[in-house]
């Protein structure tokens, strides 16, 4: 891998710009503190720290291979003190080496160079201890990156996958019935049977083709609800009776896809299966300045008309309008003597 701060040019730039403030730093405490001559200092504090910027390079492999979760604690302690140790000494005798040849003539400051080591090595631990903590942060902070990236794909994607299951539960008993129904017709109405067939078949396509975050136009989702209706209208006949008034204002309007369908089975399994006499299943559209309102009205029977919650097919849809939206509240229930009503709302999305 690259050492990570060489491999930006904010990287660059942060790198010369910290060690042109040690070298300067440096170049003063000798000039001011140690009365060196001018050159002296400024060639000193040059050769001293320009090696040590080109060994820390080398400390980040020494860093990244030295992994806090993979080793323990005593091992890269024990490591570091000898990469610091071989380090310091490799720096202090280079920079020594280069001064002493620029320098040959000065024995007072290579007197000095030999007095100085101390406190050099003291500088040259405090850089190495530096770099390495730097590179560490650094380390950390890019496995936290890929660690939330991942967690947040690994979100996505089973979130991905509970909208998949939910949008495809289509309901058992509704093909068993419909292919019962087919296979009555064949035989008294062979025409009407193959109609029911294509649409059958024309439901079962819109509903595998979407994705499970993908939108839809009211229109396209209202042309699939009534293939579904009719194929019911010809299991229940006169007991099934149903209008839908969606104005021209939605139709346009893109809500999840497979939404609706499933509120028109609610009805129809929960509400006209359960009577005898013929039913009502009225479907209104309603438009608002941020969201559309879905309102689905269907006759019960006073048994069911008793019964409290939602089933499953309305839970589904309220989990994934709660995926999709972030919302807990865009579905709501209710009963009035033999009628029962669903509302539920589509917030506007601004894509």
């Amino acid at each position: 891998m690259q050492n990570p701060i060489l491999s930006k040019k904010l990287g660059i730039v942060v790198f010369i710009l910290w060690w042109t403030i040690a070298a300067f730093a440096q170049f003063s405490t000798l000039y001011v503190f140690y009365d060196l001559a001018f050159y002296l200092s400024a060639v000193d504090s040059i050769v001293f720290n320009l090696s040590f910027a080109l060994f820390s390079i080398g400390i980040w492999y020494w860093v990244r291979y030295t992994d806090f979760e993979k080793q323990k604690v005593l091992n890269i302690t024990l490591n570091h003190i000898v990469a610091a140790t071989l380090c310091i000494l490799l720096w202090v005798t280079t920079s020594s080496f280069i001064l002493k040849n620029i320098f040959p003539d000065d024995i007072n400051y290579n007197d000095f160079l030999i007095t100085s080591l101390p406190w050099r090595i003291a500088i040259g631990t405090f850089y190495y201890i530096l770099s390495g903590l730097i590179y560490y942060l650094i380390i950390y902070v890019q496995n936290f990156r890929e660690q939330t990236m991942r967690d947040s794909e690994v979100k996505t994607l089973v979130r991905d996958a509970e909208l998949n299951w939910l949008k495809h539960q289509i309901n058992p008993h509704f093909l068993f019935n419909s292919l019962n129904s087919i296979s009555s017709l064949t035989m008294s109405n062979p025409e009407k049977a193959q109609e029911m067939v294509i649409r059958l078949s024309d439901l079962l396509r819109y509903s595998l083709k979407q994705s499970s975050q993908s939108l839809v136009t009211i229109s396209d989702e209202v042309s699939n609800c009534i293939k579904y209706l009719d194929i019911e209208k010809v299991r229940f006949g006169k007991r099934l009776n149903y209008t839908i008034s969606a104005p021209d204002d939605v139709m346009s309007f893109q809500v999840p896809a497979m939404i609706l369908q499933p509120l028109f089975e609610n009805a129809i399994k929960h509400g006209i299966a359960t009577i005898s006499e013929p039913g009502e299943l009225n479907a209104i559209f309603e438009m608002n300045q941020n969201s559309l309102k879905i309102i689905i009205k269907n006759t019960i029977s006073s048994e069911t008309q008793t019964a409290k919650g939602m089933g499953v097919g309305l839970v589904n849809i309220a989990r994934r309008l709660s995926l999709l939206y972030g919302m807990n509240d865009l579905i709501q229930t209710k009963s009035n003597e033999n009628l029962y009503t669903v509302e539920v709302t589509i917030p506007k999305l601004h894509r």
